[in-house]
């Protein structure tokens, strides 16, 4: 009779375990992102290298500028704590850390008391950002579809969010919402990688939003009009999308935007629903600038 061996097949690593073992294996070595220099070689170089660390699986935060000192970053707070309780990052581990338009790639020097310390190893300007500034009039959505909106829109660039309270709109945030929010796109822009965290206004009146965003060309969501999103992209270099609640804008509502300048547009024949159109205007205009 023979016998069978039998094996067990290794079990797959975990996207944490597989960072750190890449963390572990560089450590100790020259840093992958060069120190900014006037020569474009270097900067396609760290291009490059910054790239290879989001594959990597290499953490990514924020933090103000007063945190980063003698080449070094503190990352402390709820971002501390999330690094040093959640992730666990070890001693030698890399990340990104950005601040004020600066992307830091720093390795992990000090862990304890729910911060991490990181020592400077790269820097370069920040790379995770459209070349377009998106502003999104959303008229507050019930629950989760507004939250849903902020996260999916962080990741796909939306550099500020205002909520409508419209007149159609059923639904009526509490004020401690507003952190709720942006707590939503400050964790979306991690996981997206994002160059800056999104802004979050609201809830306020449909006139004081399009006061607050400024003299943006302004696109408003209206499915009933003939011209598409994409004829009504002139090159400009910041936008406003006026999205409206599941009932729609009221007339009123559209005259208002209409003597403000604002473009009436539809994202073609199908009906989506608020939570997915404005998702789709942006990333439209991130793609056709």
């Amino acid at each position: 009779m023979k016998l069978l061996a039998i094996t067990t097949p290794p079990r797959p690593q975990s996207e944490r375990a597989a960072a750190r073992n890449v963390a572990r294996r560089n450590a100790g070595r020259p840093s992958t992102v060069p120190m900014l220099a006037n020569t474009t070689a270097r900067r396609e170089a760290s291009v490059v290298a910054f790239r290879a660390a989001r594959m990597a699986g290499m953490f990514w935060t924020f933090v103000d500028a007063t945190q980063v000192a003698d080449r070094r970053v503190v990352i402390a707070g709820l971002p501390g704590h999330h690094l040093a309780r959640v992730l666990r990052v070890r001693l030698g581990e890399r990340g990104v850390a950005v601040s004020h338009g600066t992307e830091y790639e720093i390795e992990v020097a000090e862990v304890g008391g729910g911060r991490v310390v990181g020592r400077i190893v790269g820097e370069r300007p920040i790379q995770g950002e459209a070349g377009v500034g998106i502003t999104l009039l959303q008229a507050v959505l019930p629950n989760p579809d507004f939250d849903a909106v902020i996260e999916a829109g962080t990741a796909v660039g939306i550099e500020r969010f205002i909520a409508v309270q419209a007149e159609r709109s059923v639904a009526r945030p509490a004020p401690q919402r507003l952190a709720r929010w942006q707590a939503i796109a400050s964790s979306a822009a991690e996981q997206s990688h994002r160059g800056a965290v999104p802004k979050i206004v609201g809830p306020v009146p449909l006139s004081a939003a399009l006061q607050q965003a400024g003299g943006a060309r302004l696109l408003v969501l209206e499915p009933s009009v003939s011209l598409p999103l994409v004829q009504a992209i002139d090159g400009s270099d910041r936008y406003t999308i006026a999205v409206g609640p599941e009932g729609g804008w009221t007339d009123t509502e559209l005259s208002l935007m209409r003597e403000r300048g604002g473009v009436a547009v539809n994202l073609g024949p199908r009906i989506l629903r608020a939570r997915l159109a404005s998702v789709v205007a942006a990333a439209i205009l991130v793609q056709q600038r």
